[in-house]
């Protein structure tokens, strides 16, 4: 049994820090986040420093993690299961520190949860965690919450 265990802790895929990285603080992000989101948006930050970088560093992780090949089964594994698993993922050294969180909007259709990205020139991502789908918030989304 110990010797199972060890071999997958061994045989674990090493995912490369970030580069470049640039110093980003909770105010910065806090600014940011409000002027794309609006005032009535929750923003939870659970830090005083962020990181960022740029939006290649993020899809090549995305390349490498395998969220996005789970089958969605609705209320087991859907939207936020998903949102919270591939958050999880980035919960490593050196990419914990990225601006990365869970977003709940109203998409104009009901509720969804996905995940929210801010890369080095300060610009908004949202990350499909299903599908691995990198975009602008769509016009008509209205944000509920941000917790990063």
């Amino acid at each position: 049994m110990c010797i199972k265990y060890l071999e997958n802790i061994l045989n674990k895929k090493t995912i490369q820090p970030p580069q470049p990285l640039t110093n980003i603080t909770h105010t910065e992000v806090l600014t940011i986040l409000r002027s794309e989101m609006g005032e009535n948006c929750k923003i939870y930050l659970s830090d005083k420093e962020y990181k960022t970088t740029i939006l290649s560093e993020l899809k090549r992780f995305l390349r490498q993690d395998d969220t996005d090949k789970y089958t969605y089964i609705s209320e087991y594994l859907d939207c936020d299961d998903f949102s919270y698993r591939l958050h999880g993922q980035l919960s490593i050294p050196e990419w914990s520190s990225l601006v990365f969180g869970i977003l709940w909007a109203d998409t104009g259709t009901g509720g969804h949860a996905v995940n929210i990205f801010m890369d080095s020139n300060d610009d908004i991502w949202i990350v499909e965690p299903q599908n691995d789908k990198i975009f602008p918030i769509p016009d008509g989304w209205k944000p509920w919450v941000i917790m990063i």
